[in-house]
């Protein structure tokens, strides 16, 4: 892969990682000099030296209790830089009704799409039909 078009994607996911997270104190730590920040990250892909961080836990308490293991924001912008090119080879391949990350395809779409599918299944709501919600953990 070109150098530049590297760069540049880092840049990009560099700004869609800040995103909801500009308060942060990782954020802001790594915004006070971000380009020579994306410098040394560019760096480090390039010489294939980029080795991730630890991550921090905490406890989310809302809306259930729940542990959180949170990346660098050095790590999420080299997430969101995998995303971009991961996303282009795995998308085609997702079914329609595979929701979570994907473009367009967030809550609200699901909702529609099992109001839509239920109207469907209970014929128009004139018939009995069950919804099965389910979520499978390690």
């Amino acid at each position: 892969m070109n150098d530049s078009i590297l760069l540049h994607d880092l840049f990009e996911a560099y700004f869609k990682a800040r995103k909801n997270k500009r308060n942060k104190k990782d954020q802001v730590e790594f915004e006070l000099n971000f380009e020579s920040s994306l410098m040394r990250l560019h760096k480090q892909i390039v010489q294939r030296e980029f080795k991730p961080q630890n991550y921090t836990a905490f406890v989310n308490k809302k809306p259930v209790i729940r542990e959180v293991f949170a990346p660098s924001f050095r790590d999420r912008v080299v997430h969101h830089l995998l995303y971009k090119y991961l996303s282009e080879i795995f998308e085609p391949y997702f079914i329609n009704d595979s929701y979570s990350c994907r473009v367009g395809k967030g809550t609200l779409y699901g909702v529609y799409r099992l109001k839509d599918m239920m109207y469907s299944c209970s014929k128009k709501y004139s018939s009995t039909c069950y919804i099965l919600k389910l979520d499978i953990s390690g």
